[in-house]
Parts: C-alpha cells; sequence; structure tokens
C-alpha cells in the first residue's frame, strides 16, 4: 500500500507540477484541473491546500525567492572576488534552464493582471537579486555608486537574455550565450568607467 502523502509533501508537490506545467502550456493557461490531471488527483484535493488559484502562484513564487536565493548564497561561496559576479550568473542562468517555466513566470502580465499580489512578491525577488549583484560586484573593489548601477545592468541582460531564450523555445544554449554576453557587457563597462576616470 503506497503511503499517505502528507500535507507539505502534497503542497510541494502541486507547486513543482505548476511549474513544468507553466513551462508546457503557458502560466495564464494553468488551471487547477490540469494540476489535478497530471497529478491523478481531485480537483477538490488541490483546493484543500490552495483555496485560490492565487494562491498556488503565491506559492510557487515563495517557493522561486527561497532556491534562488540559497542558489546565489552557494554560487560566491569560497570564490575569490573577482570570480564571484561570474559564478553567480551563471548559478543563475543553470537555474533558469533547468526550471524554464522560470522567466515564463516571474515575467508574465497576463498572470500578474489576474493574480496582482503576485506583482509586488516579484518586484521583492528582482530586489533581492539586485542586491545580491550590487554586494558581489562591491566585493570587486567597484565604487558604491557604479556597483548598483552594474547591478541595474546585469539583471536587466540577464532578463533580456531569459525572454529571448523562453521566446525562442530554448533554441540555445542560455549559459554559454548568456555568459558570453555578460562578459562583454561588463568588460565595456568596466573599460569605460576606467576610461572616465583616466
Amino acid at each position: 500500500m503506497t503511503p499517505r502523502k502528507t500535507g507539505e509533501q502534497r503542497r510541494a508537490e502541486i507547486i513543482e507540477t505548476a511549474l513544468l506545467l507553466a513551462a508546457e502550456l503557458g502560466p495564464d493557461r494553468i488551471t487547477a484541473e490540469a494540476i489535478a490531471n497530471r497529478l491523478g488527483i481531485s480537483q477538490p484535493a488541490i483546493f484543500k491546500h490552495f483555496p485560490r488559484k492565487g494562491d498556488i502562484w503565491d506559492a510557487v513564487i515563495d517557493q522561486l525567492v527561497q532556491s534562488l536565493s540559497r542558489v546565489w548564497r552557494e554560487s560566491t561561496t569560497d570564490k575569490p572576488p573577482e570570480q564571484r559576479l561570474f559564478a553567480l550568473l551563471d548559478a543563475h542562468f543553470a537555474f533558469i534552464a533547468a526550471h524554464p517555466a522560470v522567466p515564463l513566470v516571474l515575467l508574465s502580465p497576463e498572470l500578474q493582471a489576474r493574480h496582482p499580489p503576485l506583482r509586488q512578491t516579484i518586484m521583492r525577488l528582482m530586489g533581492l537579486f539586485h542586491s545580491e549583484l550590487r554586494q558581489t560586484i562591491s566585493a570587486g573593489n567597484t565604487p558604491p555608486d557604479n556597483a548598483d548601477q552594474r547591478a541595474w545592468m546585469m539583471l536587466s541582460l540577464v532578463q533580456g537574455i531569459a525572454i529571448r531564450w523562453a521566446l525562442s523555445g530554448h533554441a540555445f544554449d542560455i549559459r554559454a550565450e548568456g555568459g558570453a554576453l555578460i562578459r562583454l557587457a561588463d568588460y565595456s563597462t568596466v573599460t569605460d568607467l576606467a576610461r572616465l576616470r583616466g
């Protein structure tokens, strides 16, 4: 007899399935019925853990915040300052490659329109990413003002690469191309800053 799953296990399963279906169908087309069918359970079983559909997306974003925060932190551990930025961004791209729904969920205007509270949670995640980038850049002896600007530039570039990767149907290696573009952009920025100081 299969052991009965705990509430925590079932919630985690629902969150994971929502992300998988978002990659397949698009986040705005996910329904409780689709999740229930994929898991082989009833819709009431979904609503037992998540009374509203928006609650599922709140849990998905919270899970992404926890997972990405851990990925960012672990990626820079024991790395010299000059390697931390690219290690952090490579780990971020690797996470996206392993979870293709991430760009679609975080940047879906339809999803945010249907579930307005998500916008604040997503903005909080962006703020955390920017803070992590800024701290990592500052560790390389970049002046505070420039570190802040470089962090926003990197965040915007990462978002653009992720959107293009998602819209292309994952037609390129996001880690390889993302890393190359990040290095090119950062080299140009650092060179321009050095020229301005000179």
